[in-house]
Formats: structure tokens, C-alpha cells, sequence
């Protein structure tokens, strides 16, 4: 192997080295970050899907019952609005 071959493959391999070390300490800088958002998200389900459930929550009671079945808990309920025709007055 000749003086030029040498240190060709001795910058080559600087230049792997360099990208190798690059790499990884990009994935490490990512985990971390992930690791410190995870941490200061509060813990539970997020606010958005919250919202979301609570509106298919109240869509649902709007076709099933009206505002004064809810307000009576099944006890009262006004014919004219109420989507249940079965229920009683």
C-alpha cells in the first residue's frame, strides 16, 4: 500500500467517523428532546381529544333526550323537542 492510498483511507475513514459520530449524536439530541417534552406534557388524555369526546358526548345526548329529561334526570321531558317521542310528560 503506497503513502497516498494510506492516507486516503485514513481520510476516508476520518469522514465516516465524523458522519458516524454526527448521526449519532443527533439521535441522541432527538431522544432527549422527546424525553423532555414527554415530561412536561401534563399527564392524561390531551385537551383536543377532550374536547372532541365531550362533543360527541353532547351530540348524542341531543338525538336521545331533551334539556329538561337532562336537567330531571328522565323525570321531565318536553314532547316538542324531545328526539325519545316514547317517553312521558
Amino acid at each position: 500500500m503506497s503513502t497516498a492510498d494510506a492516507y486516503a483511507l485514513a481520510v476516508f475513514a476520518c469522514t465516516l467517523g465524523v458522519a458516524v459520530g454526527w448521526c449519532i449524536g443527533r439521535y441522541g439530541r432527538r431522544t432527549a428532546a422527546r424525553a423532555a417534552e414527554r415530561a412536561a406534557r401534563p399527564p392524561g388524555p390531551h385537551p383536543i381529544a377532550i374536547a372532541d369526546e365531550l362533543a360527541l358526548g353532547l351530540k348524542a345526548f341531543e338525538e336521545a333526550c331533551c334539556d329538561p329529561g337532562f336537567v330531571s334526570r328522565g323525570l321531565e321531558h318536553a314532547p316538542a323537542t324531545c328526539a325519545r317521542k316514547d317517553q312521558p310528560t
